[in-house]
């Protein structure tokens, strides 16, 4: 079941989020970096977002408990190749044993469909080029159109930029 996210997600979309990067992010980010995450750090990070109105956040549920989420609004870049896009899809998490089922293509369509209600028609995502699951964003049509370099538990590493100029034309 895919919901709105309320203030009382907060907790459980921490703990997605922290559980997932440590499980995505082996061997990508560094291993002390993934130590430091902290469960209470992202519970409040995810407190001030749920109490926003710019963000559109959902979460999918199996047998009562968040097992993913989805979070996106405006394009946060004003310059560069990207800020023509007028949306971004800000992250999307699944627990490992929730992956493969359909959901994150699930969570993706519940976000694009807030988004074009809200006036939104194109969007950017920004992944990290060696996370293996940059390819679902190929899978649905995103096309990549940006690169840059961040800084993750002190290494580089390349993000990629993929968009979509009309998300009506998303491949599901």
């Amino acid at each position: 079941m895919i919901r709105k996210a309320t203030l009382a997600d907060a907790a459980a979309i921490a703990s997605v989020h922290v559980e997932s990067w440590k499980t995505t992010y082996v061997g990508i980010v560094p291993a002390t970096y993934l130590e430091t995450l902290s469960l209470e750090e992202k519970q409040a990070l995810w407190e001030k977002v749920l109490s926003q109105s710019d963000h559109s956040v959902f979460v999918v549920q199996e047998n009562e408990r968040v097992v993913g989420f989805v979070s996106g609004g405006s394009n946060r870049m004003t310059d560069g190749p990207t800020a023509k896009y007028d949306g971004e899809l800000y992250a999307i998490y699944l627990l490992k044993e929730a992956q493969g089922k359909g959901l994150g293509h699930q969570l993706v369509q519940t976000l694009v469909s807030d988004l074009k209600q809200k006036g939104i028609h194109s969007m950017v995502v920004w992944v990290l080029a060696d996370n293996p699951s940059r390819h679902f964003y190929e899978r649905l049509g995103g096309e990549k159109i940006a690169e840059e370099e961040v800084e993750i538990g002190g290494k580089a590493l390349w993000e990629w930029c993929y968009g979509w100029q009309d998300i009506k034309t998303m491949k599901s």
